[in-house]
């Protein structure tokens, strides 16, 4: 599907088959001369053929690619269309080409923190075969050309301010053009859905950097949302607002349940997840680890404001409790 949003601005819908979120909105700016494609879609044949055809029928050839951020569902096929520049945030891209180099270094951090955290070992290993990050990621080795907050993109008459704003993911970046007020938030933003804000080891508090991030765009003068998932909207800060409520909720939700110590783990069923399920049981582990991943957020968060505290137990387990 594509849709004219703007002028010289198209939304490509690549579909993400079998994965609650549909689709990822990559859009496309179109100059005179150069276009730029913002995010691309996991690495699958389903989403190569979809932007791929996209781009045909727009009259599209040797794109520039700007990535929002390093998930499979918006760096995925980053490597594939042979691309004048992959621009990216530097932090990010530094993240990338280390896990490239090493990737079982890489997710093995991250699965024995998820461990720590009261994730159970069998279930934390078959998410080695089913992490979209892992299955359907680039696995080319992209020359970027880096970029930090406040550098400016130029296709044709759009002048695209670089915004960086760590939280949903380590170093994750907007692109906002004051002259249309049009802002393209990838997942920094998203309507009818919150962004998962998980625990990440390059973050010392990702939930903290996220609330920050927020603060940075609200004020922004935005006529026009374009997010990385679901529908666009207009009223940017109206939704900010909405999302620091949910993100309060859901603090409230995570200290209530800390009626003794518990890991994260423990703690994820006592909150209210936008799934449907009768027992914590019966999610799919996929689903469990991104939920999880959020509690620890969310916790730790706390722990940071000395609302909580935490321990380490002798089997290794990290448990939190009311102060």
């Amino acid at each position: 599907m594509i849709e004219k949003v703007t002028d010289g601005v198209y939304r490509i819908e690549v579909p993400l088959p079998r994965n609650p979120l549909k689709y990822t909105n990559s859009y496309l700016i179109k100059g005179d001369k150069e276009s730029l494609i913002v995010d691309t879609g996991m690495n699958r044949e389903e989403c190569y053929k979809a932007l791929s055809l996209a781009l045909k029928e727009l009259d599209v050839v040797d794109p520039s690619i700007f990535i929002t951020h390093l998930h499979a569902d918006h760096i995925g096929l980053a490597g594939e269309f042979g691309a004048k520049e992959v621009f990216f945030s530097k932090t990010e891209s530094e993240i990338v080409l280390k896990m490239l180099d090493d990737p079982s270094e890489y997710w093995r951090t991250i699965l024995e923190n998820y461990m720590a955290n009261g994730f159970p070992q069998e279930e934390a290993k078959k998410m080695l075969k089913l992490h979209p990050g892992i299955r359907y990621t680039s696995m080319e080795k992209i020359e970027f050309t880096e970029l930090k907050d406040g550098d400016e993109i130029e296709i044709g008459d759009f002048r695209l301010k670089c915004l960086e704003t760590p939280g949903h993911s380590p170093s994750h970046m907007c692109l906002y053009d004051e002259d249309r007020k049009v802002f393209f938030s990838g997942d920094h933003v998203l309507i009818d859905i919150t962004p998962n804000i998980t625990w990440w080891p390059f973050l010392d508090n990702s939930l903290k950097s996220y609330l920050e991030s927020l603060d940075k765009v609200c004020n922004l003068d935005v006529n026009l949302v374009l997010p990385g998932h679901r529908r666009l909207w207009k009223d940017l800060r109206k939704r900010i607002e909405e999302i620091r409520r949910h993100h309060q909720a859901r603090l409230k939700e995570a200290l209530m349940a800390l009626d003794r110590p518990k890991t994260a783990w423990e703690v994820a069923p006592s909150i209210t997840w936008d799934l449907v399920y009768s027992n914590w049981e019966d999610v799919n582990v996929v689903q469990k680890w991104f939920a999880v991943g959020e509690t620890i957020a969310h916790l730790e968060y706390l722990f940071k404001q000395g609302v909580i505290e935490k321990e380490i137990s002798g089997d290794g387990k990290v448990r939190y409790f009311r102060s």
